[in-house]
């Protein structure tokens, strides 16, 4: 009886490996991702109005090149990249592998029209933010904060707050404090509203004081936000 048990187990055993071999027979095998390489810079700062020429991109799959597609978004104000409109675009090169899977690489491409300090403060600002107080090298120069001059003549500020969730904390753009609105009466005398939220936080925040230094290219403001924080913000102006 022993034998017959001893038997049947090793047939079925013998079975369950043919089984398993017919289920997961093909199953497995290497797939090689799009390599890219990026022609130029991988971050490129223009004047408004000054011509983009792409610098390209190449990629291979498997030392083989493959076919390479791009597009391109604006991070504030949306759209494909337009060289008459200030904001920060994502130029996106997308390559799709011989079995479906796709790889992509970006570039960021900066418009900005640096204006005077004096009656036009739009411009590309590096920013350093201190909140109630406490100042941390994790928010200091961050890269970048962009104010535009508006149809209205007012200007809006990219983040509100200097970036101080969206860079400082790596949050992305959905916690920037959009829509802060700047009028300019003249040096030094400037009229704030309406207030704006703090991205996907919420709340309601406004900008309460502003100083500008046209010499230095400097522009100070602090934000109160209704979470109980207040964001002293120190931006520098980027040469472009």
């Amino acid at each position: 009886m022993k034998k017959i048990f001893l038997i049947l187990n090793i047939l079925a055993l013998g079975m369950c490996a043919s089984c398993d071999t017919e289920d997961t027979a093909g199953v497995s095998r290497i797939t090689n991702f799009a390599v890219f390489n990026l022609e130029g810079d991988q971050e490129i700062l223009l004047e408004k109005g000054e011509e983009y020429v792409e610098p390209g991109a190449t990629a291979e799959e498997a030392g083989e090149p493959v076919e390479v597609s791009a597009s391109s978004s604006g991070v504030f104000r949306g759209g494909e990249l337009d060289t008459d409109v200030a904001d920060i675009y994502n130029v996106f090169y997308t390559a799709v592998n011989q079995d479906g899977y796709e790889a992509s690489a970006t570039r960021t491409v900066v418009v900005a029209d640096n204006g005077d300090l004096v009656e036009d403060i739009s411009g590309l600002y590096r920013s350093t933010v201190v909140r109630d107080g406490t100042a941390d090298p994790q928010y200091a120069n961050m890269e970048y904060v962009l104010i535009w001059e508006k149809s209205d003549g007012t200007f809006e500020i990219s983040d509100g707050i200097g970036g101080y969730y969206m860079f400082g904390r790596n949050y992305g753009v959905t916690y920037a404090a959009r829509g802060a609105t700047v009028t300019v009466n003249g040096l030094n005398d400037y009229s704030f509203g309406p207030a704006f939220s703090v991205g996907a936080f919420g709340g309601s925040a406004e900008i309460t004081e502003m100083t500008v230094d046209p010499d230095a290219g400097t522009i100070d403001f602090t934000t109160v936000w209704d979470a109980g924080y207040s964001f002293a913000v120190h931006l520098e102006q980027v040469e472009l």
